[in-house]
């Protein structure tokens, strides 16, 4: 008689998914499920499969539904994944950001089965793979051409996420746990829709505002490239990137237009209406010139004087609140309120993820897939008195 087996449905990519989103090595896993590293590497390149007793603890060790491993995994095809750092310092960061960007996916990809979303505006500003030809001026025309095709103006952009989201991206929020990566963004093959994942940990609304240009950057600009691409070129691909952010959210004849005064307190004055931090506003104005290089280094260093370098006036979110994203979470909302699903069918058998990492992904309130408990007020009352029952003496002692 056969022993039982997995083979026939353990998905191992799934495996490999799920230990990089959590940040783990192959030791790790292995030690909690009390398996040996080369157990863990068998199972994922499929030489070996779980055995059906391990499915559980493997799902408990790593915070997910038994289901997950069951789910095939799509082609998401060869497109890059844009990060602003390939240092090998966040090399982890980045696998387990990568593998989190799928799960992104995944959730839009499901949700997309039963609800239409909005369809993808982006047209080609730019002829695929000329991206290294570009010049700054093309750069600023293709901000210009940017702005008048999604109606913007050339005034201040109020929200970028609703920008990106009114164009078709899909953007989700994660928590990544380090400062050295600020947002990811990529075309992904199954829905032909590009998709945006922010980082929360830098968290403030203009802050916000610039990861999102500076991923639509990468998306418009360099929609085509693949990872070795990526890694050849990184410093043309990401100095194009900021540009085209810093041009996209700051045109240079309506920004340049309202500079009165080249001091710090005079760029401070236009923040709060152009939803741009500081920084970002000096960078801007040296580029076009307004700022000489001497001038532009005497703010950057009464900037941090001031202690402006770590936080800005008005970064706090209780200062100015940020922007969070709508689609995902309207979604999910919108199934749960229709009785189309429930909260516990979307989890457990739609997406099987962890509910925080739904909650995460999706801009969900925390704890919004707990079951809803609901409890009885206690009221005490006095016990009836029944007369026909003999009393009871309770005998006083007399104090010592």
């Amino acid at each position: 008689m056969s022993r039982p087996s997995t083979k026939d449905f353990f998905v191992k990519e799934r495996l490999t998914e799920a230990r990089d989103a959590r940040g783990i090595t192959q030791a790790d896993l292995g030690k909690a499920l009390g398996r040996s590293a080369s157990a863990i590497s068998n199972w994922e390149r499929g030489e070996q499969t779980p055995e059906p007793v391990m499915l559980a603890p493997l799902a408990s060790a790593l915070e997910l539904p038994t289901r997950y491993f069951l789910h095939p995994m799509p082609d998401h095809g060869t497109c890059a994944i844009f990060f602003r750092s390939l240092a090998n310092a966040t090399a982890r960061a980045r696998s387990k950001e990568r593998a989190r960007m799928r799960w992104l996916q995944h959730i839009s990809l499901t949700l997309q089965e039963v609800l239409e979303f909005p369809r993808v505006d982006m047209p080609e500003f730019v002829e695929r793979g000329t991206y290294s030809r570009l010049t700054h001026n093309d750069l600023e025309q293709i901000a210009l051409a940017m702005r008048k095709h999604w109606r913007l103006g050339e005034g201040p952009v109020t929200s970028m996420v609703l920008v990106a989201e009114n164009a078709g991206i899909v953007v989700g929020i994660d928590e990544v746990g380090t400062t050295k990566i600020d947002g990811q963004a990529n075309w992904c093959a199954c829905d032909h829709r590009p998709y945006m994942l922010l980082a929360k940990d830098k968290y403030t609304a203009f802050r916000r505002q610039m990861d999102v240009a500076h991923e639509l950057a990468h998306l418009v600009l360099h929609r085509d490239i693949e990872e070795n691409e990526l890694e050849r070129n990184f410093d043309k691909i990401e100095e194009q990137a900021k540009y085209l952010a810093c041009a996209f959210l700051l045109p240079h004849r309506s920004f340049a237009a309202e500079i009165h005064s080249l001091s710090l307190d005079g760029f401070m004055a236009l923040k709060a209406k152009w939803k741009v931090s500081l920084g970002a506003m000096i960078m801007r104005a040296h580029h076009l010139d307004i700022l000489s290089d001497a001038a532009a280094q005497r703010l950057w260093k009464y900037r941090a004087t001031r202690g402006w370098h770590k936080v800005e006036p008005l970064d706090l979110p209780t200062e100015t609140p940020v922007e969070q994203p709508r689609l995902l979470r309207r979604s999910i909302e919108m199934l749960v309120s229709s009785k189309v699903r429930s909260k516990s069918d979307i989890l457990n058998y739609d997406l099987c993820l962890g509910a925080p990492d739904v909650e995460m992904l999706a801009s969900l309130p925390a704890h919004y897939f707990a079951e809803n408990v609901v409890l009885v007020p206690f009221e005490p009352k006095l016990k009836e008195r029944n007369d026909n029952e003999p009393g009871s003496i309770i005998p006083l002692r007399r104090p010592r």
